[in-house]
């Protein structure tokens, strides 16, 4: 029986890959370095601010990387509130969760600090818990948030879906011995995703309704 369910949060419930541009972008600027096209930007995410940061640096400049994460998280603190456009059928997705009593939270690999009022803008207090990136726990695809979560929420791994749209979230998954739900509408491409064997691949989230209630009433 499914009593829980974390999710990701970039690409699977937010697209956010337009302010993270161009907060990026704002740091290329910054050194008159090359920006990059949003659709570019969906091949760097997904290993947190650092990585994306490094990433979007030319080769030769990445060891600026510490001083242009700076300049990034400036402009993200400034301006992430103002685009936040949540993916369609995820509020429906939600509501059933809360109606059935199924705890969900957020495990992202997006700083804490951001993450926290993100959620918070747009989804107010639906979340049991919602955890960022913190200095404490390994980033994903460590399964140490996830274990906290779990513990946290009271719930058995075998009693929990991971929802995600990266092979990060697969990974993380697959290390907390936990079913993964992989999502199409986010950042990855579908090869990405069938190259990493998803477990359960789903390209709506009313797709995820569905399958928790197949397996809560054959559960009983």
């Amino acid at each position: 029986m499914v009593k829980g369910v974390i999710f990701d949060l970039d690409g699977t419930l937010i697209d956010t890959i337009e302010g993270l541009a161009n907060s990026v972008n704002a740091a290329m600027d910054f050194y008159n370095f090359p920006k990059h096209s949003i659709e570019k930007y969906r091949s760097l995410v997904g290993n947190g601010v650092g990585k994306l940061v490094e990433r979007a640096l030319p080769e030769d400049k990445k060891h600026l990387k510490d001083e242009a994460r700076k300049i990034f998280e400036k402009h993200y603190t400034e301006t992430m509130l103002n685009i936040l456009p949540v993916y369609d059928g995820i509020e429906e997705l939600l509501a059933y969760l809360i109606k059935n009593n199924i705890k969900i939270a957020v495990n992202t690999n997006k700083m804490d600090v951001f993450a926290k009022p993100m959620i918070k803008k747009v989804f107010g207090d639906m979340f049991f818990e919602v955890l960022g990136e913190v200095s404490h726990f390994e980033r994903k695809p460590s399964p140490d948030g996830v274990n906290y979560l779990l513990e946290k929420m009271g719930i058995d791994r075998t009693e929990c879906l991971y929802v995600g749209d990266s092979q990060v979230d697969i990974k993380t998954a697959r290390n907390a011995q936990m079913r993964c739900v992989s999502v199409t509408w986010g950042f990855a491409t579908m090869d990405v995703l069938l190259a990493n064997e998803p477990e359960i691949l789903v390209s709506d989230p009313r797709e995820i309704i569905d399958l928790i209630e197949r397996e809560n009433y054959n559960a009983g």
